[in-house]
């Protein structure tokens, strides 16, 4: 090539447009590898997949908190990760600090509060079978021995003793979560619940209890 020659000029490749789908699905791929890999024998990397939930968790807050700012609504979101609105505004709304305090469809209903109110959110705190490591309702971290949050060792036992006042409430409940409100599935979160105390993020002397645990019932 002589010295007047130029090269030619490189042409430029046109962008691929990646679709949201195949992201998803390089993800899935990504973090099916890396758990064969940790199987082969790597068992300090098992910390580091653990982990990976949490980041997930951070990564839909983000993804959630993006959508609200187009113009997407609570009701719109919730239906797409398959909770209810105030779930879904529940945990991914509120501050971080905020996580496993009472659910405010309690306090807004007080003594008022219906046996369906109580279904709904028992529903959306439920920890799950097997239980979650948080709760999918505010994303409360559930400490050795807890079996709910605060919101669900609020609702579990006024919801046993009022079950009977509108028994086609409880039918969105499923047989294993009806089984939980009798015999021993109801003594195992009884004995969880008086092992592990569970309280708001506020100092327990600062917190007047909301329900009473006898037959007198809320307390305002």
């Amino acid at each position: 090539m002589s010295a007047d020659t130029k090269p030619a000029p490189r042409r430029k490749r046109n962008r691929r447009v990646i679709e949201n789908s195949e992201f998803d699905a390089f993800a899935r791929r990504i973090v099916r590898a890396y758990a064969r890999r940790v199987a082969s024998g790597d068992i300090e990397a098992l910390v580091a997949l653990r982990q990976l939930a949490s980041t997930v968790g951070t990564a839909t807050a983000d993804a959630v908190q993006g959508l609200r700012s187009f113009g997407y609504s609570w009701a719109d979101i919730a239906a797409r990760l398959g909770v209810s609105r105030q779930a879904a505004q529940m945990r991914w709304g509120a501050h971080p600090t905020d996580c496993g305090r009472l659910d405010p469809r309690l306090l807004k209903d007080s003594l008022g509060v219906t046996v369906a109110t109580l279904v709904a959110v028992f529903l959306d705190h439920h920890p799950g079978t097997p239980a979650a490591s948080a709760c999918p309702g505010c994303d409360f971290r559930y400490p050795p021995g807890a079996l709910d949050c605060p919101t669900n060792t609020v609702v579990r036992p006024l919801l046993r003793r009022r079950r009977h006042e509108d028994l086609s409430a409880l039918e969105r409940l499923s047989p294993d979560q009806r089984a939980e409100f009798s015999g021993p599935e109801h003594r195992r979160f009884s004995r969880a619940a008086a092992a592990e105390r569970i309280v708001s993020a506020q100092p327990v002397d600062s917190v007047q209890p909301l329900f009473d645990q006898d037959q007198k019932g809320v307390r305002l």
